[in-house]
């Protein structure tokens, strides 16, 4: 330890006298506006302006990039500053939760547009956009919204139409609309059930059948084998994935003496009786969400810790593959001695890296990175938290270089995807340290 602090230390010395790197934001990006929802509408309609909202998480490494990558730029701001009332939405805190929920945001990032004057939703866009697009997108939101309630028309019109529900449902899948579930589900309907294990009909079976006691989740278990042999390892994630998503709704409780008990004893029978391999994980799942929703963070800790120790002994890389969605998980902590012992995780993390032969730059830079926030949320000071922000600096710096090989091998990606060599989503960069 003596010895890696010793290294640390001369890094620290290194990165005092490398240039400074300017902040991606100079003051000409977009402006966002700080207030109650309220107060957001009542500007908007002041000002006679729709409502930019960004949906992010504080984990959500997309989000990270459109914030310091494309919301600092002149041209972004200058467009969306002239014709938006802009504003970001934690959606994992306060008011944010109850916005989220509102208008059905379930993935990140998700960007809304929205008319203040009946809180509507006029477009949104899920994921990643460069600047280029992002300004398309929203130059194109009166124009989708008024596609979109033709579709809806179309659709409404008459439920029976296989080409009006297809073209509804690919419009709502296409902006991930939370009312996409509801016409999947009818759209299914509208097709044999032997034909729902093709690749054509399976994605929307994955995507949109959640409830393991349903009719559609019972057809797929009488013929789970048709569905493995059609779609591989996607047709037995499937079950899986049904099963973590009912748990987990039974764990978003406040209490434990909320938990249903009942409907998660039914789930495990279920599962047995399907000869489902992974019982136990479900379990340790469910124990961990409920340990985090009711806020018990030292016992949550405690299984951590645990996971911590039997991942290290195996794995160096432990903390990138696995140990990082583990901790992500104490954003709504306060308890500083919970973060003493994520610190700890965290040397032991970074130690087991220097041990390793083959050093990995990923697993070390996220581990320094989120090492640095939890030595500021455990309240340590001092020398111990100049040297995490430097190195939590150094990698910090690397980011514009990672971007660039990102981008290359993005663009790699998708041009063999065109060419029908792969799938266009592997990106070789993130094992170079890519984040």
């Amino acid at each position: 330890m003596k010895k890696m602090y010793s290294y640390l230390m001369a890094l620290v010395m290194i990165i005092a006298l490398m240039p400074e790197i300017k902040a991606d934001n100079d003051g000409e990006g977009i402006v966002f506006t700080h207030g109650s929802w309220a107060e957001v509408i009542a500007k908007a309609k002041s000002e006679k302006k729709l409502i930019f909202a960004d949906c992010y998480t504080t984990w959500c490494g997309p989000c990270r990039m459109l914030s310091k990558q494309v919301f600092p730029q002149k041209e972004v701001g200058d467009y969306f500053n002239a014709n938006f009332i802009n504003v970001k939405i934690d959606c994992e805190k306060g008011e944010g939760v109850d916005l989220k929920n509102k208008f059905g945001v379930s993935a990140f990032p998700t960007m809304l547009f929205i008319d203040p004057s009946n809180e509507k939703v006029l477009h949104r866009v899920v994921g990643f956009r460069p600047a280029e697009e992002l300004i398309k997108e929203a130059q194109a939101a009166p124009a989708e919204a008024k596609r979109a309630e033709e579709l809806a028309m179309a659709f409404k019109k008459n439920k029976k139409d296989l080409k009006a529900t297809e073209d509804y449902l690919s419009y709502l899948v296409k902006i991930s609309d939370p009312k996409a579930e509801e016409v999947a589900l009818h759209y299914l309907k509208m097709i044999p059930k032997s034909d729902w294990h093709k690749k054509e009909y399976f994605w929307l079976v994955s995507r949109y059948v959640k409830d393991p006691f349903s009719k559609e989740a019972a057809y797929f278990y009488k013929n789970k084998q048709a569905f493995i042999e059609a779609n591989g390892f996607q047709g037995e994630y499937f079950e899986s994935g049904m099963y973590y998503d009912y748990v987990g709704k039974l764990a978003d409780v406040s209490s434990k003496e909320a938990f249903d008990q009942k409907a998660f004893d039914k789930l495990i029978k279920l599962m047995e009786t399907n000869e489902f391999d992974r019982i136990d994980a479900v379990k340790d799942y469910t124990n961990r969400a409920l340990l985090v929703n009711v806020g018990d963070y030292a016992g949550y800790m405690d299984v951590v810790e645990q996971k911590f120790a039997e991942g290290l002994a195996t794995n160096p890389k432990y903390y990138a593959e696995s140990g990082f969605n583990l901790l992500n998980r104490l954003q709504d902590c306060t308890d500083k001695a919970v973060f003493v012992r994520a610190v700890n995780l965290m040397d032991n993390a970074i130690a087991a890296q220097f041990e390793n032969e083959e050093l990995d730059m990923f697993s070390l830079s996220i581990a320094y990175r989120d090492g640095y926030e939890f030595i500021q949320k455990a309240g340590i000071t001092g020398e111990r938290l100049a040297v995490a922000k430097a190195m939590n600096d150094l990698f910090v710096n690397m980011s514009p270089k990672h971007r660039k090989l990102l981008d290359k091998t993005y663009k790699e990606a998708q041009e063999a995807k065109a060419e029908g060599k792969t799938g266009g989503r592997t990106i070789p960069a993130m094992k170079m340290g890519g984040f």
